[in-house]
């Protein structure tokens, strides 16, 4: 620091005029005058601009330094803590290496005799410092070739995939299926030219389906992965399974014959227990009744409720240890927990569940299932990838077991002698099953169409665009006036789903009665009787009960509505006998077209007389097929069936609503005569059919606006708006509709309590941007309408809907037909 003295001269301040290069800088000895001499190159000398301040603010500067100096020091330390400081690239200094492994209480260490011991980089590195950039480059190289053999070894998932969160339980403990398993499950042939599309769970924490597109076979894949068993694993498998069907057929618990999936499921795993604890192969527990323990989970899988709850869970012991050959070695003559809950969750499947397709069964997003013969690969049709290869694959035994298995849990018979089958799953599926080689050359063959625990819904057709928002108010309105349709169209084509969906426009106070030979029809609605065809237990058809039988059955039963399945021949002339009755019928059928309906149904077999088909009011023709790319289902036509010519023996026929492939939009093609034959038998006026219209397309516009697609949410506001329309246009104008829709679970007449979780699983489509502003208009047209609900107050549904209340609202000044297609005599005038 240069001393400021200003008392002596220049001879004073430099000893004998020395170099003062020569000798070193020491404090107190270097003077304003000696810096001068250095570098000022004459004139004034201001100190000021060497300092960069005033000479007079040193002091202040000095302190204000001194003081920084000590807030600095805190970070400074906290930077050299090892345990605050990770190590990383160009961060971890060797200071921060002598603070955690050289220096002793933050001073140089020294040896007994007080000297310091000298700190050699060496000695800790163990080589020559000078050759750390080439041991890293070495490094470099060999970290270069790990990764490449890592890459070549292992499956490309999506790397914007939190993998450690998706294999996780609510409590944060490793699923029972994780990374390992998933490895595991894909062949290290594929590993280098798979990429991961898509995953989600379909069982968890025991199974999940994992989307693949390989880029060599350029394909999609379905790979359901389970866990993984060891050999060991496995050989005890099969020696648990052949005790516990030993086990079982002995046993006198009733449930074996009469329980249900879950009773059963219960006595595999009281069963299984037992044996493990008779050959001293666990000695733990596994009766933990949290949803997230080993017993638990299983419970929870097969719907077993569990009697106490633990307030928190641990993860599974031995989870964390690989079963490879190295570690099996070693390995504990016990099971642990982790491999008795493997081995419970494989003895369940194969007994209780669908064995290797179970995990397919559970993926709601799969139509149908197909395996086409011995050593085949199973396919599936997935709602958003259509056919896809999977995984799963039986060998030649193990089909012929398991389709006999799903004909005899179906209450049907296979054989060589009958080997063909059509039946009906537990769980509602239709499967198709064939044994043998009589009539397939590939052997043994099983097809399953899915049956979804939660229908789709009106929302859902318009969002999928399969009907417009004008054709569902029509519809609504139809069907709710008692008006006959046939859904048509192709295989796969979307009529049962359809049908499914409208039905939900049934009023709850009408009785219906529905006639299947497989069950494929799901009303909500509790006055429903549903009825299926029974084939005879012998030769003859003795015993015997089809659909003539339960169409005469269901007409003593005094029904409103009476919906079949499917019609495929002469039960199709029995059904419009019951249609001309008076009783409103609705159907599905395979054609492809209004006028194949007609001929179809009015030639043999069926042969139902021209004037009698014209019972029927409305045909809706369905089709598969594609847009932009993507395979579709769409209503082609809306047709009326109206009067039969006998001049020109033929029935005059009416498009309504036609879809343009090319704009796939929907046109109206013509004025309704059932709008018009409506408004005649209820006695209402033009305006008021314009009305009726309007406030189901403002329903429907609403619940596509504001996301309300759930099952639960759409099936109580139809029926709600059926029960008392005001009321739920109430709602809707004051916006509290979503708040208001828990109470309707009291419903006694309709079923709309669905599992949150089931319905969670729904593939529900969004709404796209061109109906999302479709809607938005209609609700600003609405606006009128709102305004004259807005001030009536509803406190809650139920209570309104028991209110006998005669109040309404002026409606009379809103023009109801500029928002509505124009329908009827009155329309066809303009």
């Amino acid at each position: 620091m240069a001393i400021d003295d200003t008392g002596g001269g220049e001879s004073d301040q430099v000893n004998g005029g020395g170099n003062l290069t020569d000798e070193p800088v020491r404090v107190g000895e270097y003077t304003w005058d000696d810096l001068r001499r250095e570098v000022h190159d004459g004139g004034r000398f201001d100190r000021s601009v060497y300092l960069g301040f005033e000479p007079r603010e040193l002091s202040q500067r000095l302190e204000d330094a001194a003081s920084a100096g000590k807030t600095l020091q805190a970070p400074f330390e906290e930077y050299l803590d090892p345990t605050t400081t990770p190590v990383a690239k160009d961060i971890y200094t060797w200071e921060h290496f002598k603070q955690e492994y050289y220096y002793e209480d933050g001073s140089l260490p020294r040896d007994s005799d007080g000297e310091v011991i000298p700190f050699h980089e060496s000695e800790y590195l163990n080589f020559d410092p000078e050759h750390t950039e080439n041991r890293l480059s070495a490094a470099e190289d060999i970290a270069s070739e790990l990764h490449e053999y890592v890459d070549e070894n292992t499956v490309d998932v999506n790397p914007e995939l939190d993998e450690d969160e998706f294999f996780s339980t609510r409590d944060g403990h490793t699923t029972v299926v994780n990374r390992y398993d998933l490895e595991k499950a894909v062949p290290q042939s594929k590993k280098s030219h798979f990429n991961e599309l898509e995953r989600y769970w379909v069982n968890k924490p025991y199974a999940c389906v994992i989307i693949f597109h390989s880029r060599k076979e350029n394909e999609k894949k379905y790979y359901v992965i389970e866990p993984y068993l060891t050999d060991i694993e496995i050989d005890l498998r099969e020696f648990l399974s052949g005790k516990l069907k030993t086990a079982i057929k002995y046993s006198e618990d009733d449930v074996i014959v009469q329980g249900t999936d879950a009773d059963r499921a219960q006595v595999i795993q009281r069963e299984a227990e037992q044996l493990l604890s008779r050959y001293d192969l666990y000695n733990g527990s596994v009766s933990s009744s949290d949803e997230e323990s080993v017993l638990g989970q299983v419970k929870e899988l097969f719907g077993i409720e569990s009697e106490t709850q633990s307030e928190t869970t641990g993860p599974l012991s031995g989870i964390s240890t690989r079963p490879e050959p190295a570690i099996l070695e070693d390995d504990d003559p016990k099971l642990n927990e982790y491999q008795v809950e493997k081995l419970l969750y494989m003895l369940k499947r194969d007994f209780v569940g669908y064995a290797r397709i179970d995990g397919v069964k559970h993926d709601i997003n799969v139509e149908d299932i197909s395996c086409d013969g011995y050593n085949s690969r199973v396919f599936v049709y997935h709602t958003d990838y259509e056919q896809i290869i999977s995984n799963v694959q039986h060998g030649e035994g193990e089909l012929d077991d398991f389709v006999v298995k799903l004909a005899q849990r179906s209450g049907k018979g296979i054989s060589k002698r009958q080997p063909q089958v059509d039946a009906t799953l537990p769980d509602g599926s239709r499967a198709q099953l064939t044994l043998g080689r009589e009539v397939s050359d590939h052997g043994t063959n099983y097809t399953i169409r899915q049956f979804k625990d939660v229908p789709f819904t009106p929302i859902d057709l318009i969002n999928w665009n399969t009907f417009s928002l004008d054709e569902m108010a029509f519809l609504w309105l139809c069907i709710e006036n008692n008006k006959s349709l046939i859904f048509a169209g192709g295989t796969a084509s979307g009529k049962t789903t359809s049908l499914n969906a409208v039905s939900l426009f049934i009023p709850s106070n009408s009785k219906i009665v529905s006639i299947e030979d497989t069950r494929e029809v799901e009303l909500p609605q509790r006055n429903w009787v549903a009825s299926v065809t029974r084939p005879s237990f012998g030769e003859d058809d003795k015993g015997d009960v089809d659909e003539f039988d339960l169409l005469e059955a269901a007409l003593r039963q005094r029904p409103d509505y009476i919906v079949m399945g499917e019609i495929r021949g002469e039960e199709g002339r029995t059904l419009f006998q019951v249609m001309s009755t008076g009783h409103t019928t609705y159907t599905t059928f395979h054609a492809d077209s209004v006028g194949e309906v007609i001929k179809r149904f009015t030639t043999e077999p069926i042969n139902v007389s021209k004037t009698l088909f014209t019972a029927l009011d409305l045909v809706s023709i369905q089709t598969q097929t594609r847009v932009d790319g993507n395979k579709v289902r769409r209503n082609k036509s809306l047709t009326e069936i109206n009067e039969y010519s006998a001049e020109n023996d033929e029935i005059n026929v009416r498009d309504v609503y036609e879809w343009r492939a090319e704009t796939d939009e929907y046109i109206q093609m013509g004025n309704s005569n059932t709008l018009e034959e409506i408004k005649f038998d209820r006695g209402w006026t033009q305006d008021k059919l314009d009305e009726e219209l309007f406030k189901r397309k403002v329903v429907l516009a609403y619940l596509i606006e504001k996301g309300l697609n759930t099952y639960t949410q759409v099936a109580a506001t139809i029926q709600a708006f059926i029960n008392d329309p005001d009321t739920i246009l109430t709602l809707i104008a004051n916006d509290q509709l979503e708040l208001s829709l828990e109470d309707l679970r009291e419903m006694e007449s309709v079923k709309i309590d669905i599992d949150p979780e089931k319905e969670e699983m729904v593939p529900r489509p969004d709404a796209p941007p061109e109906m999302v502003e479709e809607t938005k208009q209609v609700l600003d047209n609405a606006q009128p309408l709102f305004n004259t609900y807005k001030s009536r107050e509803t406190p809650d549904i139920v209570s309104a809907l028991m209110d006998d209340s005669e109040e309404s609202a002026d409606e009379d000044s809103i023009d109801f037909g500029q928002f509505v297609p124009k329908a009827g005599a009155e329309a066809d005038s303009e």
